[in-house]
């Protein structure tokens, strides 16, 4: 018995070795997913960048860009109005605006005169991260702030010699009106007037114990934030526009391969041949009811995401689905490059989820670009999805039109007419 298993087993490899392109996808494969994986698994976005509108060009706004610049969290991009800075969160050049108002001075309480900060609600993680890291920044300024101010009142009380110190034409005390509303500023000053003759440290260090009790909590001044195009930071909203595009790729990838390797395993292809049909012609109608299936499994998705699944499209229909048919002719083109190299229809199978599994993970879809090292961002730059998912969210989520992302657009033409290329020249090779 043992005998005869080990033939068959001698047999398996014999033919693993003649099949070397199934041998090196089993062995090559495993470890690629494993790099790249790896480095791509992460959620975290080191990296915020952030714009700033400084409307109140003093020394308090100051203060707070140079705090921002010295957070290693934080890019500053630079300096813009409100509505360039606007415009750059719609574009997607920035993640984050911060708003200094005319009226701050660092100790607001008004709400004309609090920072207002604006974040990208598009883009799921990029915007999770940058809420977490601006609340904390924020709440840190007003603490540093409070800290200050606290100080600077001590260092005057204990350089006072009087019981009683008068600190009404302080710096300080000036400060000091602007964050405590009148009651509770009058209770600080008969705190200070309420002491004993003696200036002793111990009742000094009770009296300043006693003005830190009067000082507001930090966390009443901080500024709220605005979050724009997903308030409710909803991943529906973010996961919903990228399946239109992947759900677009694997269908059109999948079906061109395996039914065109199909024919050459059922014979059939050869009968093609020898029809009146060029290879030009066989190839389009080989390409177009994929093609439709296509469209409608566009259509499908897309109005099951609008209407099931509530997610906002604001954009333009016609541009977007215009945009759409030039992602899914590179596609099938890509399916039909597979089937060509491919002898079966486990080949075709294997080597179409080499090319879409890395995609799925690598494009963005669910990861995000910012949090990969630059070396696999390289790798996801030679992906069609890559350029098709940032269009597809702007649209569905800001209202962006599809034609404004000239970069985007014009490397799937690209693609579209490089993987139609190649394949109808391999195409025709293989009919010859």
């Amino acid at each position: 018995m043992w005998k005869r298993i080990g033939a068959m087993v001698q047999k398996e490899f014999i033919q693993l070795r003649r099949d070397r392109r199934t041998l090196a996808i089993m062995i090559i494969l495993p470890v690629l997913w494993l790099v790249a994986f790896g480095y791509a698994v992460n959620f975290d976005i080191d990296t915020i960048d952030v714009v700033v509108a400084d409307e109140a060009d003093h020394a308090d706004s100051q203060d707070v860009i140079r705090q921002i610049e010295e957070n290693e969290d934080f890019h500053l991009k630079g300096k813009a109005t409100p509505g360039e800075g606007r415009s750059e969160l719609t574009r997607g050049e920035a993640d984050v605006l911060v708003i200094i108002p005319e009226g701050y001075n660092g100790f607001s309480r008004e709400e004309d005169e609090k920072l207002k900060v604006q974040v990208d609600g598009s883009r799921l993680f990029s915007a999770q991260s940058a809420l977490r890291k601006v609340n904390e920044f924020l709440l840190d300024v007003q603490k540093e702030n409070m800290t200050q101010l606290q100080d600077e009142i001590r260092e005057e009380l204990e350089q006072s010699d009087v019981p009683t110190p008068d600190l009404s034409g302080s710096p300080a005390f000036a400060k000091l009106q602007r964050v405590l509303p009148p009651q509770e500023l009058r209770q600080f000053q008969e705190t200070l007037k309420d002491q004993v003759e003696n200036n002793a440290r111990e009742q000094m260090d009770a009296r300043l114990e006693k003005m830190e009790e009067l000082f507001p909590d930090p966390d009443r001044m901080k500024p709220e934030v605005d979050v724009l195009f997903n308030p409710d930071i909803k991943s529906v909203n973010y996961m919903i526009p990228g399946l239109v595009g992947l759900v677009l790729i694997f269908v059109t990838t999948l079906m061109t391969a395996l039914g065109i390797v199909r024919e050459k395993e059922r014979g059939t292809l050869e009968q093609l041949v020898v029809s009146p049909l060029r290879s030009f012609e066989l190839m389009l109608g080989k390409l177009f009811p994929y093609f439709l299936i296509a469209v409608v499994d566009f259509l499908l998705v897309f109005s099951v995401g609008i209407f099931l699944f509530d997610v906002p499209f604001r954009g333009e229909v016609l541009p977007f689905l215009l945009v759409s048919l030039l992602f899914l002719t590179g596609s099938l083109g890509m399916g039909l490059l597979v089937s060509m190299v491919s002898q079966n229809q486990q080949q075709a199978m294997q080597l179409a989820v080499l090319t879409l599994v890395p995609q799925f993970i690598l494009s963005g879809f669910v990861f995000p670009l910012e949090a990969m090292p630059w070396g696999i961002r390289w790798v996801s730059c030679l992906m069609p999805l890559t350029y098709f998912l940032p269009v597809s969210r702007d649209v569905f989520l800001k209202g962006t039109h599809p034609f404004d992302y000239t970069t985007e657009v014009a490397v799937l033409a690209v693609y579209a007419v490089l993987f139609l290329g190649v394949a109808a020249l391999r195409f025709r090779r293989s009919l010859g």
